[in-house]
């Protein structure tokens, strides 16, 4: 099937197309689908293109789907042939043909042959303002972080509607491209983020980021968490950065995998980055970690509250408030801090202990009972030292402000919907 994007230019698969005649065949099956290609080799193609078209013939670009390299040249050549931007000429591709599946490495050599031929001067970006781009800016994190966020920097915040990370990457570096981008802050992750089908998401979606990053020469901001620990079952252990990463369930393998694949690109290509892997994040605006939601909810009920201990004790979580958090990414883009720092308040407290301040603060009657499981637990405090040397920042709520806080928003929700 051929699809056309004007009159006189359309994409096939080879196969497809060679069977149909009364079309020239421009052929670019002899390019990688990947860096490397020569700049010349794809002005050529253009100007054969052109020549064809000028001569009144109808030209398909034929590949080996009919979809990355095939697209990507027919943007080149609608840009040279109608004078415009390489990047509205994309967009009309995209729109024409339905397909978004272009290697960013493709599109750089195309165009930059674009700007050679149109004799454009390619030069350096100038940010006004240190432009950031924010991905998952409407989840708890994000939410929490873009006031402050958009006090100090502007802003570029896509919402899933406009982009999906996952399949959408081309449009990503558009929009990088035209707002000027200089710093990317990854805070997305898919909604359900513990299944096997979440993990392969949650890479996709990085590989994409990362591509863009590398292509235009971006800073890459990553919120990890303390979940790569989570394959350790010690009793009580303090992690720091130099501790091996050991992920005990899907969602700390996702987070190991994206920071495996971001120091790839640092090695590889040269990114800079900044990873600051996060302990356990709570506070109003989200019902995670859920333990403690469901502990407030019983207790202002009296019902019996029901808390675990494990083969290697009771479980312990450093537990950090989420304006902490945002604080500390905040002062890592202010100071400019790369590599990898752990976040979290350097203190554990067990659930067991949770339950008991919880049902204090109340004046609750309720019940604590430990249930035995037969399995082992992780017990990870952070190692925050590199945090409170390099970023100049240390936790300040304390978790007893953070529950009361949580509380009233339990209590105001149950009054609401008495």
């Amino acid at each position: 099937m051929i699809r056309w994007i004007t009159s006189s230019l359309g994409t096939a698969a080879f196969d497809k197309a060679a069977t149909k005649p009364g079309f020239h065949l421009l052929d670019v099956r002899d390019l990688v689908d990947k860096e490397g290609n020569s700049r010349l080799v794809v002005e050529g193609k253009i100007n054969e293109a052109l020549e064809q078209i000028r001569q009144g013939s109808k030209v398909v670009i034929c590949c080996d789907y009919g979809l990355s390299r095939s697209n990507a040249i027919a943007a080149g050549i609608l840009a040279v042939q109608e004078g415009v931007a390489f990047d509205d000429a994309l967009t009309r591709v995209l729109v024409r043909t339905g397909e978004t599946a272009i290697k960013l490495d493709v599109l750089t050599t195309v165009r930059n042959a674009v700007s050679s031929l149109q004799g454009i001067k390619m030069g350096d970006r100038v940010a006004d303002g240190r432009p950031i781009l924010v991905t998952g800016s409407s989840g708890f994190i994000g939410s929490s972080l873009m006031p402050s966020l958009t006090e100090n920097w502007k802003t570029v915040a896509p919402c899933h509607a406009e982009i999906d990370l996952a399949r959408d990457a081309v449009l990503l570096d558009q929009l990088v491209r035209r707002e000027a981008i200089s710093d990317i802050l990854h805070l997305a992750n898919p909604a359900v983020y513990t299944t096997n089908e979440s993990l392969g998401a949650t890479l996709v979606m990085m590989k994409n980021v990362l591509d863009v990053c590398k292509q235009n020469g971006l800073v890459m901001w990553y919120v990890s968490s303390w979940e790569v620990y989570s394959g350790y079952t010690a009793r009580d252990l303090r992690a720091d950065e130099h501790l091996a990463v050991r992920p005990g369930g899907t969602y700390g393998m996702a987070k190991a995998f994206c920071e495996q694949l971001i120091e790839d690109y640092h090695f590889r290509y040269g990114l800079e980055y900044c990873i600051l892997r996060s302990s356990p994040i709570y506070g109003p605006g989200s019902d995670r970690p859920k333990f403690i939601w469901n502990f407030i909810r019983k207790a202002l009920r009296n019902e019996e509250i029901v808390t675990h201990e494990y083969q290697n004790g009771l479980p312990a979580l450093d537990l950090q408030y989420a304006t902490d958090l945002c604080r500390a990414i905040m002062a890592a883009i202010e100071r400019g801090v790369r590599g990898t720092i752990n976040i979290g308040t350097g203190v554990g407290i067990t659930t067991s202990d949770i339950a008991h301040l919880i049902v204090e603060k109340i004046g609750s009657k309720s019940r604590i009972r430990q249930h035995r499981i037969e399995a082992y637990t992780s017990n990870i405090v952070m190692d925050i030292s590199q945090a409170l040397a390099n970023l100049g920042w240390c936790p300040r709520t304390t978790l007893s402000e953070g529950l009361d806080a949580i509380i009233r928003c339990v209590t105001a929700s149950t009054v609401k919907n008495a």
